[in-house]
This record gives structure tokens, C-alpha cells and sequence, in this order.
């Protein structure tokens, strides 16, 4: 009896510590920085609260964060009358199935909901874990937009940042990388104003051990959780026991670390958006002026090129190379040539300004269509759509230019046009010269011939000696995926 009644004294602070982490983390992320109130509480209650998201895996961790949320429900806590338990199945495990029923009757026994998501993780270079991962956070994402859910939990702890921290730090990261495992943060795109948020961040893993050993807790064990081949594991079994052998207190060191190295990443990027503010102030969309870039220091160049991507949805390429393309956009001649491929995008530079563009799609060497009278001909080829607008004004004769099938070409060399009507005909490399569009957009232009004849050229124009001002006329214009011009 002495021994049960200790153990309710010595269970009663480790369960009100995490009962409260949770609380005041969701309580931040609802209602700010200022503390609940009676009256906010009050407000709470009084109009329908959202789902509350909890990333389920049925593992030790997650049974834990589940149960909490489960008791906070129970105790009627603000933000956590609808608990919701969300299963991604990745299907990587022989055991995976089995996991499903876990988790399906340990969430009937607490009367959560639960929906279970299928995913295929693709395998691709980033390694199966990051592509688990990346399927995980986007099933999440989703199940958090159909229900409405506001906040997405999960169970990381303090022992999960650490791991992280000597991932990226043996991996060569700055100090972003480091602080990487934020306490909360939004999801992107499409999941803007979901918050993701880690309420157990600052627990050691030793206590939720502790607490899923006391509320004797079911739980699943994923087995390549042991396997020493995967960096993580390798970091969490053999280099952190070490650590703590080496220096008692390491854990809570190494978090006050993480924190600085936080704080001095927010630094960073708060001097990064104010600096892309002014290299981006009077260009186009996507675009920096290359002048005010080199008037920074090269250490503030790098962070501002970082914050274009990162706010472009793009990840940065590596240091070396993201210096030497800076290096090549500010200092190399002005005729040479710059493309550095990012993802699905390219960093270019032309008069004076980095571009940040999608590529153009490979134009067929011709594609003939017939002109019916439409308003718009679509050229998918080319990545536009020839938009036709009868006019009072100079235009082509409508019966003529049905008349006969009109060619789109790509560029040969050698052609000439006459866009002006008071000035001579020109070298078609010479016209868009003078149009400002750029020298790697030209090869993706459709030229528009008729009957042997140039008549119009995407971004340009029409050859003027081919209009009319009588009769039922129109007027061509290319409409396609980016500005063409700088």
C-alpha cells in the first residue's frame, strides 16, 4: 500500500508537467502570445472549436501525446473537445497492416476519431526517410483541410531535436539547418494557416517513457527503429549515450544551444526579407537587381538569394555552387551567359537583373493550324495562345488570314521583319534586341508565316506591311506564361 500511494505522489507532477506543456502550447497558438484567460476560455467555448490534429504512428511517442490530449478532452480543457487522430500508412513495414488495428483500438478505447491514410513513398534522392516523411507531413496537411483543423500535434520531444541537430550538424548545415525542428510552425501553400505544432519539444525522452510506463500505455515498435544503418538511429544509440557519458547535463546544453542558434536564424532572415525588399524594389516579379545585390556584403548576398528561393517554394542549392553563380551574375562579362537549374525553375541573368524563370517548353520546328474566326488558338507547343481581336484600326484582312493555313515556325536565323512603319525592315535578332526580351526566351517564340510570308512574331508584333485599314480586320496578339520583355 506505501508503495502504491508513493507512486501516485511521484506520478502526479510528471503527468500535470506535460498535461500543462500541451495546454500552453495550443493555448499560444490559438490565442497569441498572452496567456488564456477566464474570459478567453469563455469565448472558446461559446462557438464550435475546430478538430484538434494528432500525428498517430501508434508508437511510444504519439501514444503518449495522444493520451494527454485525451485528458485535457476530459478535463474539459479549451481547444480539446474534438480530438482527432490521423495513421499515415507507408507501407515500408511487414508490420504496417498490424499497426492500423493497434492504433483503430486504442482510439475506440479513448473515444478519439481516427482516419488512416494509404501513401506510396517514393524513393527517390533525398533517401526513404525524407521521402516518408515528406508523405507523412502532406497527408497531414490534408487531412487538416478537409476537416477544417486549425493545429496539427506532434509528438516530437527534446531527444528528436537533438538528433536532428548532430544530423545537420555532421551534414555541413548553417545555422537555420541546426535550429531546424521548430517548435511550431505553418504548413506551406495550400496549408497556410494550418500550424504545425511540437508541444513536447523541451521533454527529454526519458519522461514520456516514464509516463507511458505508469498510464501502462500500448504501443507498437516499428523495428528499423534499431537498425544502426540509418544515420538517425546510428545518432540516437551509439553518439548521444556517449555524450551523456562524456558530460552530465549535455541535453540541456545542447538545447540551450539549439535555441541561440534559433534566435540567430530568425536574426538572419529578418536582415534577409529587408534586404530582398531592396534588391527587389523597382524590378519585375521574380526578379533582383544585380546592382543593389552587389552593393551588399557577399555573406548578405548569399541570404538574401536564399529567402528568394525559400519564398519562390524552392530549396537552395548548395553553398559552393549558389556563390559561384553569384559570382558569375555580378562579375562576368556582360554578354556572358548564366543558368543555374533549380528544381523545376532557372536562375538567369539579363540586363542587369536576376530572373528567376520556369523553363520554356522545347518548340516544335513547325505546327501548322487553320484560322476559323476563333478568338483564341491555342499553341501549347510554344506554351501560349494566339488571341485574335477584330479592330477599328490597322489589322490583318480577316478573309485573307482564314484563307489559307497559317505556319508557326521556330526561329532559323536570317529572318527580317518590319514592326515599324516609318523605319526599314531589321534582322529579327536586332528586333528583339530592341524589344528587351531575353536572349534565352527567343528560341522558345512561335513565328507565325502565312503563304511563305512572316506576318507576326510572339512578343513583337505583326509585319506592318501586311495590315490593312479597310474591310473586317484583327488584330494578333501572343498571350503566353511570362512577361517576355524586361
Amino acid at each position: 500500500m506505501a508503495s502504491s500511494g508513493k507512486r501516485r505522489q511521484t506520478a502526479d507532477p510528471l503527468e500535470r508537467a506535460l498535461l500543462t506543456a500541451v495546454q500552453l502550447a495550443v493555448d499560444e497558438v490559438r490565442f497569441g502570445a498572452a496567456p488564456e484567460t477566464p474570459a478567453t476560455r469563455a469565448r472558446g467555448r461559446t462557438r464550435s472549436e475546430p478538430p484538434l490534429l494528432v500525428a498517430y504512428s501508434g508508437g511510444r511517442d504519439s501514444t503518449a501525446l495522444l493520451s494527454i490530449v485525451r485528458q485535457l478532452r476530459e478535463a474539459r480543457a479549451s481547444g480539446f473537445s474534438r480530438p482527432h487522430a490521423v495513421h499515415v500508412h507507408h507501407g515500408l513495414q511487414r508490420e504496417a497492416d498490424s499497426w492500423v488495428q493497434h492504433c483503430e483500438r486504442l482510439c475506440a478505447q479513448m473515444d478519439v476519431p481516427l482516419t488512416v491514410r494509404r501513401v506510396r513513398v517514393e524513393r527517390r534522392g533525398t533517401g526513404v526517410e525524407a521521402a516518408a516523411r515528406e508523405a507523412r507531413y502532406r497527408v497531414l496537411e490534408e487531412v487538416a483541410r478537409e476537416l477544417g483543423a486549425q493545429i496539427v500535434l506532434t509528438a516530437h520531444h527534446l531527444d528528436d531535436r537533438l538528433e536532428t541537430f548532430l544530423l545537420q550538424w555532421i551534414r555541413g548545415a548553417g545555422p537555420e539547418g541546426l535550429s531546424g525542428m521548430a517548435r511550431q510552425r505553418e504548413f506551406d501553400g495550400a496549408g497556410a494557416g494550418i500550424a504545425l505544432l511540437r508541444p513536447l519539444l523541451e521533454v527529454p525522452r526519458e519522461r514520456i517513457e516514464e509516463y507511458v510506463a505508469r498510464k501502462e500505455l500500448a504501443f507498437v515498435d516499428d523495428p528499423s527503429n534499431s537498425d544502426q544503418r540509418l544515420e538517425r538511429n546510428a545518432v540516437r544509440l551509439r553518439v548521444v549515450p556517449e555524450l551523456a557519458r562524456l558530460r552530465t547535463g549535455f541535453r540541456t546544453a545542447a538545447a540551450r544551444s539549439i535555441e541561440l542558434l534559433a534566435e540567430a536564424a530568425e536574426v538572419l532572415r529578418s536582415v534577409a526579407r529587408e534586404d530582398l525588399q531592396v534588391c527587389a524594389r523597382d524590378a519585375p516579379a521574380s526578379m533582383l537587381r544585380i546592382d543593389r545585390l552587389a552593393a551588399l556584403p557577399q555573406a548578405r548576398r548569399v541570404l538574401v538569394v536564399r529567402e528568394w528561393l525559400a519564398q519562390a517554394g524552392l530549396p537552395s542549392p548548395p553553398r559552393a555552387r549558389l556563390r559561384e553563380a553569384l559570382q558569375q551574375a555580378l562579375h562576368a562579362g556582360a554578354d556572358a551567359r548564366l543558368l543555374v537549374r533549380l528544381g523545376d525553375r532557372e536562375l538567369r541573368r539579363h540586363r542587369g537583373l536576376l530572373c528567376l524563370n520556369a523553363p520554356r517548353p522545347n518548340a516544335p520546328a513547325q505546327q501548322s493550324v487553320q484560322w476559323h474566326g476563333e478568338e483564341q488558338l491555342a499553341v501549347p507547343g510554344w506554351g501560349g495562345t494566339l488571341v485574335f481581336t477584330p479592330t477599328d484600326g490597322e489589322g490583318f484582312d480577316s478573309g485573307w488570314l482564314g484563307a489559307e493555313p497559317l505556319q508557326l515556325r521556330s526561329r532559323t536565323g536570317g529572318e527580317r521583319f518590319k514592326p515599324h512603319p516609318t523605319r526599314p525592315s531589321k534582322r529579327l535578332k536586332q528586333i528583339f534586341q530592341e524589344a528587351r526580351i531575353p536572349e534565352y526566351r527567343r528560341p522558345s517564340l512561335p513565328l507565325l508565316w502565312r503563304d511563305g510570308r512572316l506576318i507576326y512574331v510572339a512578343g513583337v508584333g505583326p509585319d506592318v506591311r501586311l495590315l490593312v485599314n479597310e474591310g473586317e480586320r484583327v488584330r494578333i496578339d501572343w498571350v503566353g506564361a511570362a512577361p517576355l520583355s524586361l
